[in-house]
């Protein structure tokens, strides 16, 4: 059988830059890595990069004109339809398509969708009105307060364990030795293309720094337009500053330095990984939530808008962050708990289990967590769980939910068990006590991820669990009427239909299923197995 195809459409130039293509390269290479294709449909003005697809082993359709251009779109659907046609009846074959840029816009999504092709979108912002994605991924971690609006609701990959790093980031030792009492080796970062020319600030920052021995590297992307400018700033600069232009390998660098400067963007997730201390400045407001929310984990030194910094403020705080190894080293903990480099890794393996098997291996049973707060309530907020509901089928609100979350997690009377996939909570069971010795069952299951047995699944691998727990003897289920595949799975868990009737006025039927003795612990309260430490594994 031909391996299964990611299209990738992605562009990079001096006015946007070159972090959605180099992001889309580090999932090209997690997929064929897994003996995947990588097909690149990219306007790529840029030589360099566009070699490094080619090199990566994956294939490049150059793009004339980008979208509002009608010939884009019309170019990633032949390839689709295409690769559809070869796949044949075989969903597990079929490709995806994968867009990342904020010029991608909702009617790009829809024409994907219209051809019936898989779609992932990687977007930071949720600045559009509306989204078509089967996948929307966001590696932040202020992703989860973005409130995107989606027809339909996809599945959601969020925060930094999903940071799309490339092999390098994935294969190099970060940890080296503990930090140095003055850092002295410092790396300057400021994005591929730089069109304002922040990178000239910075070497002036240097320039009036207080640290003996300071010795700067300064990367220079293949997209900037200013070589020739800061390559005329050298000559002051004494010999402690050597500016390097695109440079093929970033990670050795990061090991190189003791500290880094970099804007708020995909370069900071590269530092955590490498455990690099880095000064961060804000280029736009997509980037703001991102350093104020790693500046207050301390994963970053903040340094603000970079519009509003005078050469002498930046040298200020990187001075003061070279002189204290004790911040240093914090951040250095904090950057190792925050990613791992495995992002593309995850991701590639959601893609791969949509429509083909789940690898018992990876899929987890575990307690309900403080920060699935957020992956729960998109669960409970599916169409299709809204539909059965037998509350209401109201969407609802994040406040009303945390609250129910937050109370839940402090009752002695609940127990919340997930099935977790690469971080992605494919189903959630939740036992409440309604008696001395009774419980109440509710399961939901994310919508593509259902008639694969994960139900049933849950059902069989916490009851025991729960009964011990609860000291419950007698479990309960109501399902609405229509709800066939409920009915089937709690039957096919050996629960009895024991009653029909109305329930807020909808017509339901009771199933129960009582518990041996044996398995019942002591009857006193046990503290809930939830962990409420979760939130300190994201910022």
């Amino acid at each position: 059988m031909a391996a299964r195809t990611l299209i990738f459409r992605a562009d990079a130039n001096r006015r946007i830059g070159t972090g959605h293509l180099m992001r889309c390269l580090a999932l090209a290479h997690a997929w064929q890595a897994a003996g995947g294709r990588a097909v690149f449909v990219s306007c790529c003005p840029v030589k360099s990069l566009r070699d490094r697809i080619e090199h990566s082993g994956a294939d490049l359709i150059d793009l004339e004109s980008p979208w509002p251009d009608p010939r884009d779109p019309a170019v990633t659907c032949d390839l689709l339809t295409d690769g559809q046609a070869a796949a044949g009846t075989s969903r597990a074959a079929r490709p995806w398509v994968v867009l990342d840029g904020y010029h991608l816009d909702a009617d790009y999504q829809r024409r994907i969708r219209t051809v019936g092709g898989r779609l992932l979108v990687i977007d930071d912002m949720g600045h559009l009105p509306r989204y078509h994605a089967d996948l929307l991924l966001n590696q932040n971690p202020s992703a989860e307060h973005i409130d995107y609006l989606c027809d339909p609701e996809p599945i959601w990959l969020s925060g930094p364990r999903y940071a799309l790093l490339r092999p390098e980031f994935q294969q190099r030792n970060a940890c080296g030795p503990e930090p140095p009492k003055t850092a002295r080796k410092l790396l300057v970062a400021a994005g591929g293309a730089d069109p304002e020319n922040v990178t000239s600030t910075l070497m002036r920052a240097l320039g009036k720094m207080d640290v003996p021995g300071l010795q700067a590297r300064v990367v220079v992307g293949a997209a900037n337009p200013h070589g020739d400018a800061l390559h005329a700033q050298l000559p002051g600069a004494a010999g402690r500053i050597r500016l390097l232009v695109d440079v093929p390998d970033l990670s050795a660098l990061m090991a190189w330095a003791d500290v880094a400067v970099s804007a708020a963007g995909g370069t900071v997730w590269e530092l955590a990984r490498m455990q690099v201390p880095a000064a961060v400045f804000v280029l736009a407001d997509n980037q703001e939530r991102i350093a104020r929310r790693l500046a207050d984990a301390d994963v970053v030194t903040g340094l603000g808008r970079f519009d509003q910094l005078t050469p002498q403020q930046v040298a200020q705080k990187l001075t003061a962050l070279c002189r204290d190894p004790i911040r240093r080293a914090s951040q250095i903990e904090a950057g190792r708990r925050l990613v791992d480099g495995q992002g593309a890794w995850r991701v590639a393996a959601v893609i791969r289990a949509w429509d083909g098997p789940l690898p018992d291996d990876r899929l987890g049973l575990r307690p309900v967590a403080a920060d699935d707060v957020w992956q729960l309530w998109r669960l409970a907020n599916d169409p299709a769980v809204r539909r059965v509901s037998l509350v209401s089928q109201a969407r609802i609100p994040r406040r009303e939910h945390q609250a129910w979350f937050e109370a839940r997690l402090a009752s002695r009377d609940t127990r919340i068990w997930v099935l977790d996939f690469q971080g992605l909570i494919l189903g959630v069971i939740r036992y409440e006590r309604t008696g001395s010795d009774a419980a109440d069952i509710s399961i939901h299951v994310a919508s593509a991820f259902r008639r694969r047995g994960l139900a049933t699944r849950l059902l069989n691998e916490t009851q025991r669990l729960a009964a011990s727990e609860l000291g419950a003897a007698c479990f309960r289920a109501v399902v609405r009427r229509e709800n066939h595949p409920s009915a089937r799975t709690f039957a096919k868990a050996g629960y009895a239909s024991v009653d029909a009737r109305p329930i807020n006025g909808q017509p339901c039927l009771v199933f129960e299923r009582m518990v041996s003795a044996e398995v019942l612990g002591p009857r006193e309260d046990r503290p809930l197995p939830c962990s409420k430490e979760g939130l300190a594994r994201e910022a």
